[in-house]
């Protein structure tokens, strides 16, 4: 088996237990989310879908994001004002967001790890998961920002 054809093992269990078809774009947008770096917008999965099917439409991949995230295969990300972004790490883990330059970044930490979910939360619903984001300005831009003339 191909490593294309194993990274897809979990797209097609979840689609087809989820009662859904296999499609090429799905499999397409996927393949797109495992080979990226950082936390591409939906745009950004856009133009590189485009490269090997060039009919997709931007709604086609944002609806297919969408259904990635509710099946759990790739996280949403909100970032500073440029909209929803999607993270392909689905494991616990934390992020740091550039107030500046929009920049995602993915931590672990131990200690945000322990801090308990406040016990008042129940209220609001059944809660799966939680983690930090933390917002500043990443050390690119404040180098920029120091090394100004």
């Amino acid at each position: 088996m191909k490593k294309s054809e194993k990274e897809l093992v979990p797209l097609k269990e979840a689609l087809r237990a989820a009662g859904l078809r296999v499609t090429p774009q799905r499999m397409a947008v996927f393949l797109e989310m495992l080979n990226s770096t950082g936390h591409p917008s939906v745009a950004d999965i856009h133009r590189r879908v485009q490269d090997r099917l060039p009919t997709v439409s931007l709604d086609t991949v944002y609806r297919t994001l969408r259904k990635l995230s509710e099946l759990g295969l790739i996280n949403p990300v909100s970032s500073s004002g440029e909209g929803v972004r999607f993270d392909s790490r689905i494991n616990h883990h934390h992020h740091f967001i550039c107030a500046r330059c929009g920049r995602i970044i993915d931590f672990d930490s131990r200690e945000l790890d322990k801090v308990p979910i406040p016990q008042d939360m129940a209220r609001m619903g059944e809660v799966w998961d939680a983690h930090m984001e933390v917002r500043g300005i990443c050390s690119d831009c404040l180098y920029k920002i120091d090394n100004r003339s």
